[in-house]
């Protein structure tokens, strides 16, 4: 069997399997740490507005690896099916090998790839297991008649109905993409089509109305839980909120995966091929960012929709522009390339890089307005990670490097191939040192690093009894210790002034993203005497004890 594996196929797993295994042991942040809450059965007083399918497939992991440090292994398993779901589909889609093993190879090296196969939440690697199943099934049903592939289709649907009310965006995208494909403008037959949309969806239709009726009981929780999503209120959102949310999940996805999705779309036949995806991303847009408001939620979470579509799409335009491209006849201009991108990001890198408070985000305005980019942008979400720095001036350069690659190699055929290779490492290199700052915090410091210093040092010390936690960094594990009190964040739409004033209690400040020192919060907390101070880098922390003022 080994030896029927790509050999190629086999180092990219291999790469796979090292580099999230070098992420399972990070801490749980925010969300993440409610759903560990979910599925340890120590807590009981929680619950989830979502389908059961996450709670208990973490309590599963949990039961057999532990609660505290291993929930991650759940996320990481479907992580890999999820690559070899990607591997082949696009073999199915494409002709050949060699698309569906760059394919692969972009799965396995992207930043926002690895951060959702880490993340203990639905949208990272569950969500896109039953979507990518589901897919792959519908691909293999009209040519092979078996029972299997309709069997494999019926379980991916029911998977993903189990685990987030949204796979209904998915089922809504398939069922256009699948009226589509059955439409023909020269032979329109309405009795025919709606036939054979009968027939092949009745199913769907049945399995949708079992679960519904399954899923009844807590139908109220449900209708509560949305009432927090405002819909089409299109003069009371924070637009710029929304905009630094959405251009840091275009930071995670890279220029690597989103210029080549954007020129696809001027290219009839990949709009045709990947028909599909394209429909699945505008699907998902329109409902993230026109019918509901979720600029106050973490979407870059729900913003991991993109992942799958670019990944796919990109293979071909890539491979397609650097197709007669000789690794051997050209090593030495690789190596090149490859110094050349090492001597640009140390150059831009070592420079003193600002860091900057979260909130208000007027700051970034300034630098911005006065074209000043030396700055370090906080890259964190709402379901983990716990976050990592990251230079504006960095991100800049390259993604304006890269679209003016990506363009020239367009527009000028006879050095296409050079540009095009260019772009590739160019693009391979940015998403490698995310991975190494998202893993090691080499650069600018390590967040889980001194996330863990910190929650050792309260939980060892008796004398801390109760904790205040800034953006609820170390809530898991100071539950667990009976010492969390409570949480606060700088978010201009919320106000903890008169909790923290009356408070008498210590504080475990992780400052990241950082806190406005001359802003409302940071007076209230530095009155106290700091007990102890922890740095990394540009990541700092404090330990205040409030309980003698």
């Amino acid at each position: 069997m080994m030896r029927k594996i790509n050999p190629i196929l086999l180092l990219v797993i291999a790469f796979f399997l090292v580099s999230r295994f070098l992420g399972v042991d990070q801490v749980y942040h925010q969300d993440e740490y409610r759903w560990a809450t979910i599925a340890n059965p120590i807590f009981d007083s929680f619950s989830a507005p979502h389908p059961p399918f996450n709670k208990y497939f973490l309590w599963i992991f949990g039961d057999l690896f532990g609660y505290d440090d291993n929930l991650r292994f759940a996320p990481f398993l479907l992580g890999f099916l999820n690559l070899i779901l990607v591997y082949q589909i696009i073999r199915k889609i494409t002709p050949g090998v060699k698309i569906a093993l760059l394919g692969a190879f972009l799965y396995v090296i992207s930043i926002y790839s690895i951060i959702s196969n880490l993340q203990i939440d639905i949208d990272g690697a569950i969500l896109p297991f039953f979507v990518l199943l589901t897919y792959y099934a519908y691909l293999r049903i009209p040519e092979d008649k078996r029972w299997f592939w309709r069997v494999i289709f019926a379980l991916g649907i029911i998977g993903g109905l189990l685990s987030k009310i949204s796979f209904v965006l998915f089922l809504g995208t398939l069922i256009i993409d699948y009226f589509l494909s059955s439409y023909a403008p020269d032979k329109f037959d309405l009795k025919k089509i709606s036939l054979r949309i009968i027939k092949f969806w009745w199913p769907l239709v049945l399995i949708g109305l079992v679960f519904c009726y399954l899923y009844a009981s807590r139908l109220g929780y449900v209708i509560e839980y949305a009432k927090n999503f405002n819909s089409l209120n299109f003069g009371l959102r924070a637009y710029f909120e929304l905009g630094f949310k959405a251009l840091k999940s275009l930071v995670w996805l890279s220029p690597l995966l989103f210029l080549p999705v954007v020129i696809g779309v001027f290219n009839r036949e990949i709009l045709q091929k990947y028909r599909f995806w394209y429909l699945y991303l505008g699907v998902n847009l329109i409902f993230y960012l026109v019918l509901f408001d979720f600029t106050k939620l973490a979407i870059e979470r729900y913003f991991m929709f993109w992942i799958m579509p670019s990944i796919i799409i990109s293979s071909e335009i890539i491979f397609k522009l650097i197709s007669g491209f000789n690794v051997k006849k050209n090593y030495f201009s690789l190596i090149s390339i490859g110094v050349l991108f090492v001597g640009i990001s140390s150059f831009i890198l070592s420079a003193d890089q600002a860091v900057l408070p979260l909130n208000p985000k007027e700051e970034y305005v300034r630098h911005i307005q006065s074209l000043d980019f030396n700055f370090l942008l906080p890259l964190t979400g709402g379901s983990g990670p716990a976050g990592f720095y990251f230079s504006a001036q960095f991100i800049l350069w390259i993604w304006l490097l890269c679209g003016l690659l990506l363009i020239g190699a367009l527009s000028f055929k006879k050095i296409r191939i050079h540009l095009s290779i260019v772009f590739l490492v160019f693009g391979i290199g940015y998403n490698l040192i995310f991975m190494n700052e998202y893993l090691f915090g080499s650069l600018f410091g390590s967040v889980p690093t001194i996330t863990r210093t910190s929650i050792d040092y309260v939980r060892n010390n008796p004398d801390i009894t109760n904790v205040i936690t800034y953006y609820d960094i170390g809530a898991y594990y100071l539950r667990l210790s009976d010492k969390y009190e409570a949480r606060f964040y700088t978010a201009p739409s919320r106000d903890y002034t008169v909790r923290m004033d009356a408070y008498r209690g210590h504080y475990m400040i992780v400052d990241f993203p950082a806190i406005d020192k001359n802003g409302r919060y940071w007076p209230l907390i530095a009155r106290c005497p700091l007990l102890k101070k922890f740095q990394d880098k540009k990541v700092e922390s404090y330990i205040f004890d409030c309980s003698k003022i």
